[in-house]
């Protein structure tokens, strides 16, 4: 009877404790995050490391003037790089992810180059979408940019305005935004069917505009039949009874050829981002065709397709995109990102005829419009259908293509075709990223 009643009293001891401590807690937190407690704004009045372009340039900086403390930054669209840092929304993006670097006074510099940075923001400014430049030999991220955003200058004002706009400007689209890439996957499907020597540049395929899979039909854009085309000219016109068939060929060969080059997981990235998505490999001829154009339970984001189509500019070998390239100045060690070679993903012989498709498409195919004056250039345009609303566009590229200085990404939410949407949109972004990189001179 004594050891029942300790039980009890010891059961009910530990209960008191229980809910002394809880009470304690949610106090402590309440008070923690009181508005008027002046701690929670401590961090915000302390000086803060700046956030630097490529070449010193501040992104983000900490200003002490007559006004007090407060943080800046570069552009309005620069937000979907840094986030923010303010004492009532708290903190987001680089801002967020580096803040015990940038707390005790260290800069983070990144790969972004601010000028580039700009002039991107400034095309894309009004389109929903998104656009990212990588140099595909390092897998640093020149440039990246999403419609709308959010101004990190103007958050006090424009705050209850950012939550009620249905077009999400919180969300990052280079990094977040998961879409089916429609036709500018093809450049991936022929990297694949060339590595596991499927087909060869120059078979030659009978287009009639239509092919039966399964007992089901894919047709080509507008049912136009091309007629007797090579392979290569079928990734240049875009042919999707061929890439249909070429999917149904591979099946799960292509599965492994899309994850070696990224697709279907998540980036190791300085910024959130999303992992897309690829089917389970339990698919019929018709399902695997659905793949081979980008459509079906194919998922992508720009960074991802970006990464990916590096690939074909680099010779094969993927290279993990990064942000952010180091960190120094105050008290703590430096810390240093260089570039990084995941794998050699496919042969260098593979991406040389991806490579002379996609030049192939620029010069006579769906990109002509993507064409930079004076520049051999690689590009594949995509024009992906979606559940409800107009097809998104899609272009992906790169140039020079006999030594690839920079890969551009670019994706139009419900733009339609993408041969007139995205395609000249990425021609323009790539000719400001050569300019960027010294290939070209400015004007």
């Amino acid at each position: 009877m004594k050891q029942m009643r300790k039980f009890f009293l010891g059961l009910l001891a530990g209960y008191f404790l229980l809910m002394a401590f809880l009470v304690y807690w949610q106090l402590i937190t309440e008070l923690d995050e009181h508005p008027l407690n002046p701690g929670r704004y401590r961090i915000f009045r302390e000086p803060r490391g700046a956030i630097l372009d490529r070449n010193g340039q501040a992104l983000a900086e900490t200003i002490i003037d007559a006004d007090g403390t407060r943080r800046v930054y570069a552009s309005p669209g620069i937000s979907h790089i840094t986030g923010y840092f303010h004492a009532r929304y708290g903190m987001s993006g680089l801002e967020k992810a580096w803040h015990e670097r940038l707390a005790v006074g260290q800069n983070v510099q990144t790969t972004i180059d601010l000028n580039l940075q700009r002039r991107v923001e400034e095309l894309l400014e009004g389109r929903v979408g998104a656009v990212v430049v990588l140099e595909p030999t390092t897998g640093q991220v020149l440039a990246l940019a999403s419609y709308p955003y959010i101004d990190a200058n103007a958050l006090d004002d424009k705050w209850p305005e950012y939550l009620e706009d249905q077009r999400s400007p919180f969300v990052n689209r280079v990094v977040q935004g998961q879409y089916p890439p429609g036709s500018a996957i093809k450049p991936l499907v022929l990297v694949s069917a060339l590595q596991n020597r499927t087909v060869d540049l120059d078979e030659r395929w009978a287009d009639q505009g239509v092919v039966e899979l399964s007992g089901r039909t894919i047709t080509n854009f507008q049912r136009q039949a091309l007629g007797e085309i090579t392979t290569k000219e079928a990734l240049a016109l875009s042919s999707n009874t061929v890439f249909a068939q070429l999917a149904a060929q591979l099946g799960p060969a292509l599965l492994q050829t899309l994850r070696r080059l990224g697709l279907g997981s998540t980036p190791d990235f300085s910024l959130p981002a999303s992992g897309g998505n690829l089917p389970d490999g339990e698919l019929s001829a018709y399902g695997w065709g659905q793949i081979g154009i980008g459509q079906g339970s194919l998922l992508a984001t720009p960074l991802q397709m970006a990464s990916a189509i590096a690939v074909i500019a680099n010779g094969g070998r993927l290279m993990r995109p990064y942000l952010v390239e180091q960190i120094r100045g105050g008290w703590r060690l430096p810390k240093m990102q260089r570039p990084l070679v995941i794998s050699e993903a496919v042969s260098q012989w593979s991406a040389a005829g991806v490579r002379d498709a996609m030049v192939m498409a620029v010069q006579s195919g769906t990109a002509k419009s993507a064409q930079v004056p004076g520049v051999l250039t690689a590009g594949k345009t995509g024009t992906a259908q979606t559940a409800n609303g107009r097809d998104h566009s899609w272009f992906v590229g790169f140039a020079p293509a006999e030594e690839p200085a920079a890969v551009v990404v670019v994706l139009l939410e419900h733009a339609g075709t993408a041969s007139q949407t995205a395609a000249p949109l990425g021609g323009l972004v790539l000719r400001e990223a050569l300019v960027a990189q010294g290939v070209l001179g400015g004007m």
